[in-house]
């Protein structure tokens, strides 16, 4: 389901209306998940719908299947596109779980942006049917750079200001892939001092009363410019999105290039409410070498084995029957990294 159809909010809401409460629905993100929490009619701490993140979920699901078991019915796994290590780890101990006598009663709604990864899902789930639906998308220009990105920030800081000077009026939503460079572009930005320009930010770090300021439109007469990691890219619809700036960078480290589907996304931001524009820091040549879908964090990464390793070890997942992962390391690499850990302590 695209960003704004409801997937995040709406859903779980309804399933708990229409008799299939209490429903957890778990982010892979903490900023996701206050937003969602804290939509009217949506507070967390309501009896019939409750929003966690992917990681508390997995803790919740090992650590005591019984009380978990009573509290709900339904569980509901967002944004499963991502393909993270926790989200790779969640959907294997979900489907063990509901496996289970204790908890085989549980209902499970996987949410994706759509894609290839629907049928992959489809058939980790024993053949669960697919429902897609879309929101409505206006036309979005795509513009590409004329060159390669020497240095990513002041790339970002030089678009907006050629933007906010030259281009009708419409707020700006800049993908940039981690906090560091994203404080960094917020404080060249505020050095140009650019009249009627309302700066904010996006990330998983940002204290609550900050939130609503990135989603609020901004003052009459003004341009907002909202610098977020890839959280806005699915998971948070910004609203009133005209321009999207896009370096083309995962939130991810070490830091990777998006695919092509995820810069399909994130172009769309731009059209959501009206005919937008995306401004790519990359050159069409770089957009043409991209992969066609993303690629699951635990292929991508050297380092993540280990990381995978440890979170099964950490939750004894390994262990429970019938757990599987939905995107499987090679076998012996995964026992090799095992075993080297449980050598070193």
């Amino acid at each position: 389901a695209a960003p704004g159809s409801g997937k995040s909010t709406v859903l779980p809401r309804y399933l708990a209306n229409y008799g299939f409460g209490p429903v957890i629905c778990a982010q892979p993100r903490l900023f996701a998940v206050t937003v969602a929490s804290s939509k009217p009619g949506q507070e967390r701490e309501s009896d019939d719908v409750w929003f966690t993140t992917t990681r508390v979920l997995i803790d919740m699901l090992c650590c005591d299947r019984p009380a978990f078991a009573a509290a709900f019915r339904t569980i509901v796994v967002d944004e499963a596109h991502d393909r993270t290590l926790c989200t790779n780890l969640l959907l294997g101990v979900v489907k063990a779980a509901v496996a289970t006598e204790e908890m085989g009663h549980l209902n499970v709604v996987v949410c994706t942006a759509g894609g290839p990864e629907d049928s992959s899902l489809s058939d980790f789930f024993f053949g669960a049917p697919i429902v897609a639906f879309q929101r409505a998308v206006h036309p979005v220009a795509v513009h590409y750079s004329r060159g390669p990105m020497l240095d990513m920030v002041s790339a970002v800081v030089e678009e907006v200001r050629d933007i906010h000077r030259s281009k009708p009026p419409g707020d700006v939503l800049v993908f940039l892939p981690d906090i560091i460079r994203i404080l960094e572009a917020y404080e060249k930005l505020e050095q140009l001092d650019l009249p009627g320009l309302v700066l904010c930010l996006i990330h998983d770090n940002l204290p609550k009363e900050f939130m609503d300021h990135a989603l609020d439109p901004a003052p009459g007469g003004s341009r907002k410019v909202v610098l977020a990691t890839d959280v806005a890219e699915t998971a948070v619809l910004v609203p009133g999105i005209t321009y999207v700036v896009d370096t083309g960078v995962l939130s991810e480290d070490p830091l990777a290039m998006v695919s092509k589907e995820a810069a399909i996304r994130r172009a769309e931001v731009a059209g959501a409410a009206f005919a937008g524009h995306c401004h790519r820091l990359y050159m069409e040549g770089e957009y043409a070498g991209f992969q066609e879908h993303t690629v699951p964090h635990v292929k991508r990464d050297g380092g993540a084995l280990n990381k995978l390793a440890l979170m099964l070890k950490r939750h004894a997942a390994d262990g429970m029957p019938g757990f599987e992962l939905l995107d499987p390391p090679v076998a012996p690499s995964l026992e090799n990294v095992v075993a080297e850990l449980v050598t070193i302590g």
